[in-house]
């Protein structure tokens, strides 16, 4: 199992129940507030799933396994990474954390046996989204957003609220402009470049 590689973690013993799992990995790692932020993505992609008739479970299941490397510390992800020669952005080695978009995908591999590639996509692009994403990707990409983890409503919830009535393409493109406009992102990872630019030229030929 992956998570034996990282001594720091706290492995709980698993049961037949997969919320129960996610919520004791958790729980068992003291990152309690990552728990309540992935509970809140799990019901704003339900809600999501619903308005654009994409499969609930799938999203509810990407949902809750998107931040499950939380619990691991970001400086040991990377030496991970260095240490099986995974392909690495640059962003990812100024800002490690990234990583745990393509880790939460390997441990919803590993440890829970999940093996849909809508689920595992979702997962190991919802932070920073890729170029011609499926619906589930873009699904999980705006859940997150709007169920951020910080303090107060995110700037950009109303552009995105406003946008997501149109489609989930429109509502990804309105949250890469406005955080690209403002400055809020530390360094564009080479995914979120490519979605950017492939939602540019989407919208061009399609969506407008």
């Amino acid at each position: 199992m992956i998570l034996e590689a990282f001594e720091s973690v706290v492995i709980p013993e698993l049961t037949n129940d997969f919320k129960t799992n996610i919520e004791n990995l958790f729980t068992s790692n003291h990152k309690q507030a990552i728990y309540r932020h992935v509970q809140r993505v799990a019901t704003t992609n339900s809600e999501i799933a619903e308005k654009f008739h994409l499969n609930k479970e799938v999203c509810i299941q990407a949902a809750y396994c998107h931040d499950i490397a939380g619990i691991i510390n970001e400086n040991h992800m990377l030496q991970y990474a260095r240490d099986y020669n995974m392909p690495l952005d640059v962003a990812e080695e100024k800002y490690p954390f990234l990583l745990h978009q393509r880790f939460s995908a390997l441990l919803a591999m590993d440890m829970f046996k999940i093996n849909d590639e809508r689920i595992l996509s979702a997962i190991a692009y919802h932070s920073t989204l890729k170029s011609n994403p499926s619906q589930y990707d873009m699904a999980l990409f705006v859940a997150d957003k709007l169920s951020w983890d910080q303090d107060g409503a995110p700037p950009y919830l109303q552009i995105i609220q406003s946008e997501i009535d149109k489609s989930l393409y429109h509502a990804s493109l309105a949250y890469i402009e406005f955080v690209l406009n403002h400055n809020m992102i530390l360094y564009p990872h080479h995914w979120l470049v490519e979605a950017y630019e492939w939602l540019k030229m989407y919208r061009c030929d399609g969506f407008n």
